[in-house]
């Protein structure tokens, strides 16, 4: 899949990374998630929630909540609970008070959700109750894999026999190796992608990598960032 990119070049602070005629250049290990987080604020802005459109404050003087907010914040459109991946093509800048709302819901639940949400009538509080309902059968069974939770033209069908793996981790089994572990013995599925460069270099999803090796032999859904490179050292 092709990584959103901002259409100008662009040098991140300290040469970390490049964006160069439409292509991505990272050249520090460890960069991607502040890279990522850097990109979709060049693309969508930190001034204004996309949910409620609400505009961030820059003047203490500018008080009303019905226009203002004091955070920005950045949410994953498909949780990562499920699976979501940190790239521009998954995040958008929000408020904090719909980030937090949003929770784990995908985007589409979460629209439905706001149509209720702040109405306390006897009617909108049945909606919602059923509503959370459904929404907790529907996250179980993403979960299991009985619903599909990636969209399936973001994953390579390339059966990828080598990745490069160029950072060094002192303590790769730490929280969030056996949380990520804990999910897959009861689910029986892998909770995330890797995320690697069009030259195969690891990305994102090291935890990913060493879950399926340690546990089963299976194929690593895999995400190929087509316009990005790792290259270690910008020229």
């Amino acid at each position: 899949m092709k990584l959103m990119l901002p259409d100008y070049n662009y040098m991140f602070e300290g040469e970390i990374a490049e964006v160069k005629d439409g292509v991505l250049y990272i050249y520090r290990p460890g960069a991607f998630k502040e890279v990522m987080y850097k990109l979709t604020y060049l693309i969508f802005g930190e001034t204004e929630c996309c949910f409620c459109h609400k505009k961030l404050r820059t003047d203490i003087s500018e008080i009303d909540e019905d226009k203002y907010f004091s955070q920005i914040t950045l949410d994953h459109l498909i949780p990562q609970e499920f699976g979501g991946p940190t790239i521009p093509n998954n995040m958008r800048p929000t408020c904090s008070r719909c980030n937090n709302l949003k929770g784990n819901m995908y985007l589409d639940e979460f629209m439905e959700y706001c149509k209720f949400e702040t109405k306390i009538d006897k009617e909108s509080k049945i909606l919602k109750r059923k509503f959370k309902e459904e929404l907790q059968l529907k996250q179980e069974k993403r979960k299991y894999g009985q619903i599909e939770s990636i969209p399936k033209d973001w994953i390579s069908d390339e059966l990828i026999r080598t990745i490069y793996v160029n950072f060094w981790i002192s303590e790769p089994l730490g929280v969030e190796y056996f949380k990520q572990e804990k999910f897959y013995k009861k689910y029986k599925r892998l909770p995330k992608l890797a995320i690697i460069s069009q030259n195969r270099f690891l990305l994102d999803g090291f935890n990913t990598i060493l879950l399926a090796k340690y546990n089963f032999s299976e194929k690593i859904n895999v995400i190929v960032l087509e316009n990005v490179y790792y290259k270690g050292f910008p020229e």
